[in-house]
């Protein structure tokens, strides 16, 4: 009787891991959204990350899943203006958390400057 239990346990939670796994939220970014199955570009990516993504395509008129994610380094800057201020540009003087982020596109590379949540993007040229 023992056993039947531990088998009828197995089976439900068999049942509950497949039903999780196929009914995963596919809208999920990544850094290359056309990349083939297993690639490492098929990984999930934070939404600053994901915020450079959408500017590349957009501002090349391009669709999003063809801007590749080259590289993506969690920084700290040192001011406001994310350390790429604009001569005689006032930045705010406080540590902001974000990342480094270099994206290929069209054949060129772009590598933009963010804070932690993508809301604020400078392009480093």
């Amino acid at each position: 009787m023992k056993n039947k239990y531990i088998i009828l346990i197995l089976v439900l939670a068999l049942a509950v891991g497949v039903y999780v796994f196929t009914n995963q939220d596919s809208s999920t970014a990544t850094s290359a959204d056309d990349a083939p199955a297993g690639s490492i570009h098929n990984l999930p990516v934070p939404d600053a990350v994901s915020a450079v993504r959408t500017k590349v395509a957009n501002d090349l008129g391009i669709r999003e899943g063809i801007v590749i994610v080259m590289t993506a380094y969690e920084k700290t800057w040192t001011n406001g203006c994310l350390d790429l201020a604009e001569e005689g540009e006032m930045c705010t003087e406080a540590l902001v958390r974000g990342y480094e982020v270099s994206v290929q596109a069209e054949g060129k590379e772009f590598t933009y400057h963010t804070n932690g949540d993508g809301s604020v993007l400078r392009e480093r040229e």
